[in-house]
This record gives C-alpha cells, sequence and structure tokens, in this order.
C-alpha cells in the first residue's frame, strides 16, 4: 500500500516535469521563431543600406 503511495507520488512529479518541459519547449520554439524574424528584417535592412550606399558613392564620384 505504502509502495502505490510512493509510485503515486513518483509518476504525479513525472508528470509534472513533463508538462513543464512540454511548456518549455514550446515557449522556446516561438522565441526562436521570433528571434529568426527579426534577424531576417535586421539582414534585409543591412541590404538595402548597401544599395543606398553604393548609390551615394556614385553620386558622389560623380560629382
Amino acid at each position: 500500500m505504502e509502495s502505490e503511495k510512493v509510485e503515486n507520488l513518483v509518476l504525479e512529479q513525472l508528470r509534472a516535469l513533463r508538462n513543464e518541459i512540454l511548456a518549455f519547449r514550446s515557449e522556446s520554439q516561438s522565441e526562436f521563431s521570433e528571434i529568426k524574424h527579426r534577424l531576417n528584417r535586421v539582414e534585409s535592412n543591412l541590404a538595402s543600406m548597401r544599395g543606398e550606399n553604393a548609390g551615394t558613392q556614385e553620386d558622389v564620384y560623380r560629382l
């Protein structure tokens, strides 16, 4: 009887731990997705700035 209580307690704790891990995984994936999205925006803006800089350099050379 006592061993069943211990077993149930262990199973309860393992379930709680599993749920916390699943929640952490979900949150981490969401945050990672947001980071990737923001990094893509930074890369796009950087490429745009490089293009603008090249155009400005051409204007300076013409002057």
